[in-house]
């Protein structure tokens, strides 16, 4: 390959995104095969930082990406194990996970992919690094055990027992060849010895032996890693606890499948107590769902009074009409379509309530203005009856999947803060205004007012649960913190708050995409 030719490829491999070197097969003095590095791409320096100057061979290579030497070793039995697995093949090497030491000091975590001959006229071939987010601790560990301590037998039962961790191993059989204390401790044994030789099904878990072995059977069979999932196991005592779970294969030093390792946490404390904080977000959203509902029956009464009264009225006017023996066939064809429109009005509002509070399971597809017009079907009555004046600019035309009734219930609530406080200091000229709009990946719904804003001694309290600046009898101190859990948990999204202005604005940031 001639320098124009191989000026050619730099320039290809300058436009690829991943980082990659360009290697030449080369030989030592002592006639030993390795490789020249002769290039490395732009997105290799930007990535990882070493320059050619920095690794002109694969020697340097290793002792500048893999500095400590421990890690250098495995790395290195790894990498050799893997090459011999893609001999037998007759493959590529594939996707060989692997930290490296950067330039910068920093560890990144890469796939690396590369040809195991010189393909390229018999004499280059290339190293293409993916990177990937850094695996779980749990699955570094069993690597390390499994190679280091288990398939070497340097089995350091000291540190094995005092691990706050469970760890065990089994043969292909299923069979348990060792475990450490904190396991035997679950087991109800005494012993290592008493494990040896064993299955599942001799364990106090037995009820649940099918499953655990079938995962192990998957490992095994797959050479796939099962990290951290949950699972429960039964104890002597006839209680249950719940595990965080990891399992690999045990190979031996050929790289052959021998087994599987697992590591678990007995995670039952946490997983308790996120399952008691779920059960309260439910009890609170319950009680802001009631607190709601209080208030919109007051809305309801409060909107309902006028065309009553003008019910009413008609009415009245046509009996006097009649009692004074004046004809009234008319009068009522006339003051008919006068109440017509009047309980028209009343079915709408209650229609426009009963869906408010319709259970919201399923997303539907919205644009944003159309959630805040809901709301505003509901509340905007009592803006009108408030003085409030109500400005608004829906800008988003993004149509997206979510909640709806949930985002209404959002709406209103911080609408009708707005509104609260506007009367509760009888600021004059009243406004509260509303804009929707795009924003990068994010819908945006701000909701801001002219009511002096929040003092900034309580504005990092706003959201949390029971904190209300009103008296009992008007505020329960749940609206804001609804809000936020609504907002993030179930529109995995996100609100805040800030003074701007001449008050308060709440911001809402919505995922256009659905998560």
């Amino acid at each position: 390959m001639n320098n124009e030719n191989l000026q050619e490829l730099f320039t290809l491999l300058d436009t690829l995104p991943n980082p990659v070197t360009l290697n030449e097969l080369v030989y030592d003095e002592d006639g030993e095969a390795y490789d020249k590095i002769i290039y490395v791409n732009k997105s290799f320096i930007k990535t990882i930082g070493y320059t050619i100057e920095d690794i002109p061979d694969d020697r340097t290579w290793f002792s500048k990406a893999y500095p400590e030497k421990n890690y250098q070793e495995y790395i290195f039995s790894e990498w050799s194990n893997a090459v011999e697995q893609a001999k037998q093949n007759k493959s590529d090497l594939n996707g060989f996970p692997a930290k490296v030491h950067c330039k910068d000091r920093k560890e990144r975590w890469f796939n690396i992919t590369t040809q195991l001959n010189h393909p390229i006229r018999d004499k280059y071939r290339t190293i293409v690094f993916v990177q990937t987010d850094t695996p779980e601790q749990t699955k570094l560990e069993l690597d390390e055990k499994s190679l280091e301590l288990i398939q070497e037998r340097h089995l350091n039962k000291t540190i094995l027992d005092i691990a706050p961790i469970r760890i065990f191993w089994k043969d292909m059989d299923g069979v348990y060849l060792g475990c450490n204390r904190a396991f035997l401790d679950d087991a109800s044994l005494d012993n290592e010895s008493d494990i040896i030789g064993k299955t599942d099904y001799d364990m106090v878990w037995k009820d649940e032996a099918e499953s655990y072995r079938e995962d192990d059977k998957r490992v095994r069979e797959t050479g796939i890693d099962k990290l951290h999932y949950i699972e429960t196991q039964p104890q002597a005592d006839g209680k249950r606890i719940t595990l965080a779970t990891s399992k690999v294969p045990l190979k031996d030093k050929s790289g052959n499948i021998c087994g599987v390792v697992g590591i678990y946490q007995d995670i039952t404390e946490e997983f308790e107590a996120k399952e008691a904080l779920r059960e309260q977000e439910k009890v609170l959203l319950i009680q802001s769902r009631q607190a709601a509902m209080g208030e919109m029956i007051s809305m309801i009464a409060h909107q309902w009074r006028q065309p009553l009264s003008n019910i009413s009225a008609v009415l009245s006017h046509l009996q006097i009409q009649n009692m004074l023996g004046k004809s009234v066939d008319e009068e009522i064809v006339e003051h008919a379509e006068a109440m017509s429109t009047q309980v028209q009005y009343l079915s709408q509002t209650i229609s426009d309530f009963r869906n408010f509070f319709k259970q919201d399971k399923e997303k539907e597809e919205i644009l944003a203005g159309e959630a805040v017009e809901q709301a505003l079907d509901i509340i905007g009555k009592l803006l009108h009856n408030s003085e409030i004046e109500l400005r608004s600019s829906f800008l988003s035309q993004t149509r997206f999947s979510t909640h709806a009734k949930e985002l209404q219930q959002v709406c209103i609530n911080l609408i009708k803060n707005a509104a609260d406080i506007l009367i509760e200091k009888d600021i004059e000229k009243r406004w509260i205004d509303i804009s929707t709009y795009d924003d990068k990946d994010s819908i945006v719904i701000e909701v801001s007012d002219n009511g002096r804003g929040i003092d900034k001694d309580i504005m990092d309290n706003i959201f949390e649960p029971y904190f209300s600046t009103k008296d009992e009898k008007h505020g329960t101190g749940l609206g804001l913190y609804m809000c936020k859990t609504i907002v993030e948990k179930h529109l995995k999204g996100k609100i805040s708050c800030y003074n701007k202005d001449e008050g308060a604005l709440f911001k809402i940031e919505l995922p256009m995409k659905n998560i």
